[in-house]
């Protein structure tokens, strides 16, 4: 049984977490990939065996149009439909590559998939989606694909399965589907600015018992005291 606990980018500075942690999750890639010289203070920092995960672009997953699309710097509205979410177009191919390069440079094992509450699971959608995820070359990475709305659990979990994807859930709502590997989001009981109680930690603590792989990413406001009040559990649970 493995359990990784971590945050979702850096609560606190890079050269503090990296001597806590041994897994984040970079999703500044949803405003802009980072720059040569953070990647390599990062890979310098970093203990042997931390594990970064990356985002992937929403270039590639929103679509310009999207409401939720309000941090990435939007390509001119005459270039949009190049950019559908999924699109076999060059843009979006480009936007993709540039992720998986940093995922490369990272050493990243898992990619992240992120899609809006906004985007309906239309046929034209899971037509695109079933088209991508077939001809893209995953590179022995796994992927991880979270719908942050629009679809029902079982639905997402049955679309998951058949494109190889893992489902990314909140383990207190939704229940991981697949017991060799869970990739969990603590995203706040009630919010971003919601802290978890003991209850509920404790609640998380049993779930992940039941996985081969736990992979559990805080990304609530204070979720590098409710990763670490999760670890403490954790390890008075071990003994």
């Amino acid at each position: 049984m493995t359990l990784r606990i971590g945050c979702i980018d850096f609560p606190i500075p890079p050269s503090r977490y990296f001597r806590k942690w041994d897994l984040v999750e970079i999703q500044q890639t949803m405003v802009r990939l980072p720059g040569e010289g953070t990647v390599k203070r990062w890979l310098r920092e970093s203990q042997p065996g931390f594990e970064f995960v990356v985002a992937v672009s929403p270039l590639v997953t929103y679509g310009p149009g999207s409401p939720s699309f309000r941090y990435q710097p939007a390509p001119p509205k005459s270039q949009w439909r190049k950019y559908a979410p999924f699109a076999a177009t060059k843009e979006v191919a480009e936007a993709f590559a540039g992720s998986e390069a940093l995922a490369k440079e990272l050493e990243a094992k898992i990619l992240l998939f992120q899609t809006p509450a906004d985007l309906e699971p239309t046929k034209p959608l899971l037509r695109a989606m079933q088209q991508f995820f077939e001809k893209t070359d995953r590179r022995k990475r796994r992927w991880v694909w979270e719908p942050k709305g629009g679809w029902k659990p079982d639905e997402a979990a049955a679309l998951a399965r058949d494109l190889g994807l893992t489902l990314c859930v909140d383990p207190l709502v939704v229940r991981p589907p697949d017991t060799d590997f869970a990739y969990c989001h603590l995203p706040g009981p009630a919010g971003f600015r919601s802290r978890y109680e003991e209850d509920a930690l404790l609640r998380l603590r049993d779930i992940y018992r039941g996985y081969k792989e736990f992979y559990c990413l805080f990304g609530n406001i204070d979720m590098n005291n409710d990763a670490t009040r999760f670890l403490q559990l954790v390890q008075a649970d071990r003994g």
